[in-house]
């Protein structure tokens, strides 16, 4: 999915967007109140050289190392225990305790993390207090308490910087995939101009979803019904005239007859043109759904695929100038294999002996025959208005040309009821 597509969707579901996020900025917040807190109090002890010391100084960082850590040493604790009002087991002391030099100063900082602010100033202090009573140096070092320990205005865990980082990234994410799910699923193509922008390819005719797919109103020349097959054959020739069109795939977005129906009479309107035309149903196999009602009973094109003759597999059309031939009778053999090794060659045969094959293909949504029928040739995609969202269609039409398919344009069907002017 392109940025684009991204920062529309966030637009059409502005309202979403904004009741997700504030619903998880909610949810984070009472999430901070509620969750348990501690606060971090800090004490600075100075361990000053004493004026008779004949230790170095690398050995007086050192024992200002082992000073810190002496910070949460048993017997330290045991005395802050002692002078402190506050119930504390040495165990809860051990784990709120911690002191260490600070590099290249005089300082021993020693850190309490308490649930309670002043408990925590409390024993910061303590243990500076007690400190220098564990001396390791052996009288080498003057105390004072350079810093003493502060009651801390507010909880230092939960981090409340990285609870509202956190907070924030996931309110993102939650109202993004929201807003897509919502869009992928409400924002459909309803007209032509979204047709056009998702597909990057012409809306070549608007057609009103027939009420019987079985119906063949192109065998009726003269009425309106006939006329918008033939405008679709023209406006079909014109996207073609560049580059001659022998092999046409006709497929839908999503599962119908439709694409049947609206293949079966442009087949027709071509054939009432003066062209040869060979219309091969290429719906082998269970999961297709039925052959063309009417249709000839002869073999047909899994026959053929599997080393059948094309010749007593063809048969008249309804009109002069096409031919029919069928899915065939499955039998079993693997049917995307079929199309993927012996689909083309068969095509080559068709087309040296007709000026256009028509191939009606499974819709886009069964699987990806209709992208390997169409490889070599055109494909016109019949798109049912308001049953198929904006980025179905961009990814279906992205596959398609992936596959090296020339996308000659779309057919938009409408409603069933509305009027489409011939």
């Amino acid at each position: 999915m392109e940025l684009r597509d991204v920062a529309g969707a966030l637009w059409r579901q502005k309202v979403l967007v904004v009741l997700v996020l504030v619903a998880t900025a909610a949810a984070v917040t009472a999430g901070l109140m509620v969750a348990p807190k501690s606060y971090t109090s800090t004490a600075t002890v100075a361990a000053t050289a004493a004026p008779d010391t004949t230790t170095s100084s690398e050995d007086l960082d050192d024992l200002r190392g082992t000073l810190g850590e002496v910070a949460n040493s048993r017997a330290v604790l045991e005395e802050v225990q002692t002078r402190l009002d506050a119930p504390r087991t040495l165990d809860q002391l051990r784990r709120e305790i911690s002191g260490a030099w600070v590099e290249g100063t005089i300082l021993v900082q020693v850190t309490v993390e308490d649930g309670d602010p002043e408990t925590a100033a409390r024993i910061a202090n303590l243990v500076a207090e007690v400190l220098p009573l564990h001396d390791p140096s052996n009288g080498a070092f003057l105390f004072t308490t350079s810093n003493p320990a502060q009651v801390p205005l507010t909880y230092s865990s939960p981090n409340l910087l990285l609870g509202i980082g956190v907070g924030a990234l996931l309110a993102l994410v939650l109202a993004v995939s929201a807003a897509l799910v919502r869009d992928r699923r409400a924002t459909t193509v309803t007209g032509v101009p979204s047709v056009e922008a998702a597909a990057s390819a012409p809306v070549l005719a608007r057609v009103a979803a027939p009420r019987d797919p079985t119906t063949l109103p192109a065998l009726y020349p003269g009425t309106s019904a006939a006329a918008v097959f033939r405008q679709l054959r023209i406006a079909l020739e014109a996207e073609a005239s560049t580059e001659p069109v022998h092999r046409i795939v006709v497929t839908g977005v999503t599962t119908a007859d439709v694409n049947v129906w609206l293949g079966a009479n442009l087949a027709i309107s071509l054939a009432n043109a003066g062209r040869r035309v060979l219309m091969v149903d290429g719906r082998m196999g269970e999961r297709h759904g039925k052959p063309i009602v009417g249709g000839p009973e002869t073999t047909g094109l899994y026959e053929v695929l599997t080393g059948g003759e094309l010749d007593s597999a063809l048969s008249p059309g309804p009109v002069q100038n096409l031919t029919v031939l069928p899915s065939g009778s499955w039998g079993g053999e693997p049917t995307d294999v079929l199309v993927e090794t012996r689909f083309s060659e068969a095509m080559d045969a068709m087309a040296a002996r007709f000026d256009v094959v028509v191939v009606l293909a499974p819709p886009l949504d069964v699987g990806d025959d209709a992208r390997v029928m169409g490889r070599g040739g055109s494909m016109l995609l019949a798109v049912p208005e308001g049953s198929v969202s904006t980025a179905q269609l961009r990814t279906h039409v992205g596959r398609v040309r992936t596959a090296g398919v020339r996308l000659l344009g779309t057919v938009l069907v409408t409603r069933r009821g509305e009027r489409v002017a011939a």
